[in-house]
């Protein structure tokens, strides 16, 4: 009995650490150029912008804002347009990375 709680204990321990994890993704280079009036310089973000897709290696997981900037577009979000008109990054789409 004690095995069970303890490998059931760990499993949930690890679930919600990969969770956690998942969830502290940073900001794409992409987003973080936007927001500064600039398209990102990496050579694999601009190969990705010409075939407007995003690119694999920068976002792995792909914010809204990601997924317009690859389009040539401005993300359409409430939330983001308002974070576009002070030069800001939409934290509630774009987390920032947890430290």
């Amino acid at each position: 009995m004690k095995t069970y709680r303890f490998l059931t204990a760990t499993l949930l321990a690890a679930a919600l650490s990969l969770g956690l994890w998942g969830a502290s993704a940073a900001q794409s280079c992409c987003v973080q150029a936007k927001a500064k009036g600039k398209d990102c310089p990496h050579p694999c973000c601009v190969e990705a912008r010409k075939a407007e897709k995003t690119c694999d290696k920068c976002q792995k997981d792909a914010s809204c804002c990601d997924k317009a900037i690859a389009k040539g577009k401005a993300c359409a979000h409430p939330c983001c347009v308002e974070a576009a008109k002070e030069k800001k990054i939409c934290e509630k789409c774009n987390a920032p990375a947890k430290k």
